[in-house]
């Protein structure tokens, strides 16, 4: 009986540095930008960011919010907007989630919608608890896939290592040149009518000329 005790104390506390240790090689280094209240959003610029990283064509941003209520007859859109300068066929992406439990990016070209891609969410997610929303995005000149641009979104409360409640991606390499000056801010919109409700925005962080490695 102790000989078996031992064994599952062993086994339990392998699992435990094994997390640890795995968290630890996933974490990201600390942000090139950081916000930590966020009352009035307005665009960052990656321009004006100093960073020693050196991934040019990449970056990744990330900002906690917290939804109080998924029901209600307005469906509303909470999330990351990204402007893009210099090119016609698009000048803005928004990424982010519903209050109905999706995933969502639009593509914007002269306050026009030209495209929309939604997914269900893929976990559970604990209402009134902080999650993350994070970003990252490479354009055409980004070393490892040169000519191509994506931009993948992940939602997830905690560190994410159990998984993600949401996640969605778009290849946006049919769009031409996206390594254009681009900017970063947040946003919460009805699509339906009317006004949205903002969630509790907080720690906007952005790593420029990033890959991170999740």
């Amino acid at each position: 009986m102790r000989k078996y005790t031992k064994t599952i104390l062993v086994t339990l506390g392998a699992f435990a540095f094994l997390f640890a240790t795995t968290a630890f090689v996933m974490n990201d280094p600390t942000a090139d930008f950081l916000m930590e209240r966020i009352r009035m959003p307005y665009p960052v610029s990656l321009s004006a960011i100093d960073t020693d990283h050196t991934d040019t064509g990449n970056f990744k941003s990330s900002v906690q919010l917290r939804l109080c209520s998924s029901e209600g007859s307005t469906k509303e859109f909470y999330g990351q907007e990204i402007l893009i300068s210099d090119n016609p066929e698009v000048d803005r992406i928004l990424v982010g989630v519903t209050n109905n439990l999706i995933s969502r990016i639009e593509i914007w070209n002269d306050d026009a919608l030209i495209e929309t891609k939604e997914l269900g969410f893929v976990g559970m997610m604990t209402l009134g608890q902080p999650h993350t929303l994070s970003i990252s995005f490479f354009d055409q000149s980004n070393a490892k896939h040169p000519g191509k641009s994506r931009i993948s979104m992940r939602f997830y409360s905690g560190t994410g290592f159990f998984g993600d409640v949401g996640t969605i991606h778009a290849d946006l390499s049919r769009w031409g040149d996206l390594s254009g000056s681009k900017s970063i801010t947040l946003f919460s919109k009805s699509l339906d009518s009317g006004a949205a409700q903002a969630p509790d925005f907080s720690d906007l962080k952005i790593w420029k000329n990033y890959k991170s490695a999740d």
